[in-house]
């Protein structure tokens, strides 16, 4: 059975000012299976190459209006997406006209006289090397459609999952098909939002290979509640074991937190993350401070996230290099002076990320893009969790009192005891919604959960073991100075103890999730606390956790002097 090939009727093209030349040119070709079209001068065959599209053409030197090699050049630009083998026929034998032929265009050359033989082999050596170049442009062609179709389920299964695309402004225009950077974001069950801008070494296909099972590991460990330095460690550790030494990723992952003010950032090998005001000043300018990511087994001793006050109405913005390091046709960089002054452009005119890729546009004017270029633009106010508030009374009880709240024949238990260093190594609070999520399944109704188990525990190790003051959380800025003293007293801990405990209750009434939360600190004045959350109903930014608890929870208890609470959650 022929192939498709075979079965394809071929053109052929004879450009000779000697009509019998054409002639018995034709009825050579047209024995090895061709349809002839001829012209007497270089202009009329270029114009007839242009009309037929010939599968072959052959060509005088020595023609009236315009000669062989001019024509072949034409010809030859006119065909920059196939062979179309040239070859030239001619009378001239002598190096020079086999080098002009070639410098033309011309992929061979027959010098007459020449036997049928001859010229019939030359013809269908030539035919085999076209018939294989469409063989490969076929392959390729398919393997680019193959490609496509694979950079749209990857940036489907990445990109389409991203939380808040309509808040969060994103640009990518990627160098080839499959983009080396990676944007991800995803919302914590507290309410705050994680943010990573990654750039893999290089780009292409090669490069984005980890995209797909980091995107994962950033969900899912976001919406368990793992920390931002918890995910980062994770990551770490997940390039250094699958990639090549060669691959790795320079990175920023920011979160922010709208209920304490705070952005939380860590950079990895990636340009200056930025904080701007709504008039497009910058407040922060956070430079990296680790190296990129699967680089080093372990992330290095002493890293630790940036801690940064932030007001609603700042923006952060972070960008990959691809943007700094893109040239112009004079060869400049575009640089950090001017992706600084169209952002203060795009701050002031509502912007922002429009701004700055027009004016790189601009600049770079059509110049081949050799990087990808990412950038993110992330507002800083309304990350907040949907909360149902249950306005519970906040009490001290005492010891037959507590007797009466503590739930009996609860239909399962959890308990977890964290002992001296295991305070600043361990999160518990994923390992307790995990068994939540186990055995109860999936439910919104979580969250608030989660955020009173966070806040339970924060306090318990913060002002319980570590001893924190919250005076210094009265003002804003103390935040950075707050969060700097607990990490330089994690590192230093070596006694105390928290327990957490989960019971779950059935009853006629409705169930209920009892949370226990012990610590070994000295406690502190419930009373006088109890007190300051009667004379005011907002929230501010000291004590927010006990007054955020206490609407959540159906009931918030304090024994032991404040080192014991235990919260009761109404299960709808």
């Amino acid at each position: 059975m022929a192939s498709a090939l075979e079965r394809r009727y071929k053109l052929a093209l004879v450009v000779d000012d000697s009509v019998m030349q054409c002639k018995v040119l034709s009825v050579l070709l047209k024995e090895e299976g061709y349809r002839v079209f001829t012209a007497n001068d270089g202009a009329r065959g270029v114009e007839m190459y242009i009309k037929y599209q010939p599968d072959l053409v052959l060509m005088d030197i020595n023609m009236p209006v315009m000669d062989g090699y001019e024509a072949a050049r034409q010809i030859k630009a006119l065909s920059k997406h196939t062979l179309a083998p040239l070859i030239f026929i001619t009378s001239i034998d002598t190096d020079q006209a086999f080098i002009d032929s070639i410098e033309a265009g011309g992929d061979g050359i027959l010098v007459r006289p020449f036997s049928p033989e001859v010229f019939k082999a030359k013809i269908k050596s030539i035919q085999r090397i076209s018939d294989l170049y469409i063989q490969v442009k076929s392959l390729q062609q398919a393997q680019q459609k193959d490609a496509e179709l694979a950079e749209q389920l990857m940036s489907g299964v990445i990109e389409s999952r991203n939380f808040a695309l309509d808040r969060i402004g994103i640009v990518k225009k990627a160098a080839e098909l499959f983009s080396g950077d990676i944007q991800l974001t995803a919302q914590c069950p507290n309410g705050d939002v994680n943010v990573l801008l990654g750039d893999f070494t290089g780009h292409g296909l090669r490069s984005s290979i980890g995209a797909i099972p980091l995107a994962e590991t950033f969900r899912v460990m976001t919406r368990k509640g793992f920390s931002l330095f918890e995910i980062i460690s994770q990551f770490n550790s997940q390039l250094y074991d699958l990639l090549p030494s060669d691959l790795f990723l320079a990175a920023t992952f920011i979160s922010v937190s709208s209920q304490d003010s705070t952005a939380y950032i860590f950079n990895a090998g990636l340009p200056d993350t930025y904080i701007y005001s709504d008039e497009g000043e910058v407040s922060h300018k956070l430079g990296s401070s680790h190296p990129p990511l699967g680089v080093l087994e372990s992330l290095l001793p002493g890293s630790q996230l940036r801690v940064v006050y932030i007001k609603d109405s700042d923006r952060i913005l972070t960008l990959s290099d691809g943007i700094i390091e893109a040239r112009n046709a004079d060869g400049e960089m575009y640089g950090i002076e001017r992706f600084e002054q169209a952002a203060e452009l795009g701050f002031r005119n509502g912007a922002v990320t429009d701004t700055i890729v027009a004016d790189l546009e601009s600049f770079c004017e059509g110049t081949l893009q050799e990087d990808d270029i990412s950038l993110i633009d992330i507002p800083c106010n309304g990350w907040e969790p949907s909360l149902s508030v249950a306005h519970s009374t906040v009490a001290s009880v005492s010891d037959v009192e507590f007797q009466e709240i503590k739930q009996t024949g609860a239909s399962w238990s959890w308990k977890l005891v964290l002992i001296g260093d295991k305070l600043a190594k361990v999160n518990p609070i994923p390992m307790a919604m995990s068994y939540l999520h186990e055995i109860e399944g999936n439910s919104e109704q979580w969250q608030n959960l989660y955020t009173i188990l966070t806040e339970l525990f924060i306090n318990a190790l913060d002002h319980g073991v570590l001893g924190l003051s919250s005076d210094l959380k009265k003002e804003a800025e103390g935040f950075a100075l707050y969060f700097q003293e607990r990490e330089e007293r994690l590192k230093q801990l070596a006694v105390g103890s928290v327990e957490i405990m989960l019971n779950f209750v059935r009853a006629e009434a409705g169930d209920e999730v009892v949370i226990e939360v012990k610590d070994s600190g000295n406690g502190f004045d419930f009373e006088k606390v109890q007190e300051k959350l009667q004379e005011t109903s907002e929230l501010s930014l000291s004590g927010r956790g006990i007054q955020l608890v206490s609407k959540l929870c159906n009931g918030l208890y304090y024994k032991d002097k404040g080192t014991h609470v235990i919260a009761k959650y109404a299960v709808n």
